[in-house]
């Protein structure tokens, strides 16, 4: 699905630099995916809690 979407939008909007995507960092299966079809990491994003 990720591969033919990134297809379409190569047709439907040619020229693009970049496409980002986001997945959380414990979610391997998608990771594998994303780093299959060529992505590569750009950054990490962390989320605090403070339990009260």
């Amino acid at each position: 699905m990720k591969v033919a979407n990134l297809d379409r939008l190569a047709v439907e909007k040619p020229g693009r630099p970049a496409v980002l995507t986001f997945n959380a960092e414990e979610n391997r299966p998608m990771l594998a995916v994303n780093e299959a079809v060529g992505f590569v990491s750009v950054g990490v994003e962390g989320v605090w809690h403070r339990l009260l």
